[in-house]
């Protein structure tokens, strides 16, 4: 009897203990009073009355109250002064980013955790869900297929296998997707290009009829005027040739009636009134005739402008070479006009083209918008019931913000008990 009351004296003794080493801090806590809890921790903290879940429990008070930078540094001076505890501090930490949607600090939080102890499966359960939430569905998948092999009991398996399901029928769907959508745009492309090089060839070929004219065109122009020139020249001949003709009939009468004079000179100064005056009639006559001879040559000229050729002759040397100035400017200003009116039709053409690519290129990028918005609608619609499920294992008992607390405590009076 007195040994048992010993006993029984030793065994309350270390329960006062361990309940009196409980802080009023982490009492407030679980009581439900965060706000209290977390002024009366960090209190604690400076007077370095610090237990095993101080840190901890701040953190988690802060969580509750929604302050969520002021959790994770308390978890993080935790982790610094208590690297014994890394684990869970490590993991709650991972739920605090989670909440805050800072999906890939949670999966490092959650993976250190995981690291720290290799059979601690709520931070691989909890790390699936958070690379779901971040669309990495190939590594979630991967987590998920891991914790079922490691806990085949847990109560979640018919969720989570459904959910792996999911996960092998998105992956799938995604795939295919890309594989169609890449198949698709290769024959858009295809579809586009020859028609645009179709178009550029016709209006090359188009191009280059034009200007093997406009290059052709110099060479016409030039025979041409050569051909006036030499219709020019060859009526100037002409010209000199009948002025000769004339010339020398002139020379032929003038001789025959020197020939005359001489053998009637005495009869000839008898008369030489009479005389003067036939010989004034005879060069009127000439110079009738020399007129009409110019008519006649005027009228038998084969220049393209006949009015303007008629007065060819009459110009002087002067005034034929300004005539021959003008025509080759106005040569010039011709094959100048004709240059532009190419390089504008050509200007043309290129802002057609241009015009008619950025229409395609309008109505292609119409096309790739309206199916990327379906497919990013339908792809919002599956990852919103991937996450929900997700979401719904992450708030399950097997991931419990106070895990670690009130096991811990209990675990060591068993202990002692024992």
């Amino acid at each position: 009897m007195k040994k048992r009351f010993c006993l029984f004296t030793i065994v309350f003794f270390v329960f006062s203990v361990l309940l009196s080493a409980q802080s009023q801090g982490e009492k407030l806590f679980k009581e439900n009073k965060p706000k209290e809890a977390v002024q009366v921790l960090e209190n604690e903290i400076l007077n370095n009355q610090i237990s095993a879940n101080t840190y901890n429990f701040l953190g988690l008070g802060y969580y509750q109250l929604e302050e969520y930078a002021k959790s994770l540094d308390a978890f993080e001076r935790g982790i610094k002064a208590q690297p014994s505890n890394k684990k869970l501090l490590s993991f709650n930490k991972g739920n605090t980013y989670y909440v805050m949607k800072d999906y890939a600090s949670a999966i490092e939080a959650y993976t250190q955790s995981f690291l720290d102890d290799a059979t601690f499966y709520e931070a691989l359960l909890n790390r699936a869900n958070a690379f779901l939430m971040a669309d990495q569905l190939n590594n979630a998948k991967t987590d998920y297929e891991l914790f079922i092999e490691k806990c085949p009991e847990d109560s979640q398996r018919p969720k989570i296998e459904k959910l792996i399901q999911a996960l092998i029928d998105e992956i799938a769907r995604r795939e295919e997707e890309a594989r169609l959508l890449a198949e698709q745009n290769k024959a858009l492309w295809e579809e586009i290009d020859p028609s645009i090089d179709d178009n550029m060839l016709k209006d090359a070929t188009e191009w280059e009829f034009v200007d093997a004219s406009i290059e052709n065109s110099p060479e016409e122009k030039q025979k041409d005027w050569q051909k006036v020139d030499a219709s020019i020249s060859e009526n100037n001949q002409k010209k000199k040739i009948d002025w000769e003709e004339i010339e020398e009939n002139e020379a032929d009468k003038i001789k025959k009636m020197t020939e005359t004079s001489s053998e009637s000179s005495e009869s000839l100064a008898d008369t030489s009134d009479s005389t003067s005056s036939s010989e004034n009639l005879d060069w009127e006559k000439l110079e009738l005739e020399k007129v009409s001879s110019i008519a006649n040559n005027n009228e038998s000229d084969s220049y393209d402008d006949k009015d303007a050729m008629d007065n060819w002759e009459n110009l002087s040397d002067e005034e034929t070479l300004e005539m021959r100035r003008l025509e080759k400017e106005s040569k010039a200003a011709h094959e100048k006009w004709l240059a532009e009116q190419s390089l504008l039709r050509q200007k043309a053409a290129e802002e057609e083209l241009k015009r008619l690519q950025a229409k395609d290129d309008e109505e292609k990028l119409a096309r790739e918008k309206l199916l990327k918005e379906m497919m990013e609608a339908e792809e919002a619609r599956r990852k919103k019931l991937l996450e929900d499920v997700a979401n719904s294992l992450q708030g399950s008992d097997s991931t419990n913000m106070t895990s670690g607390a009130d096991e811990l405590l209990e675990y060591e009076m068993e202990g002692v008990l024992d």
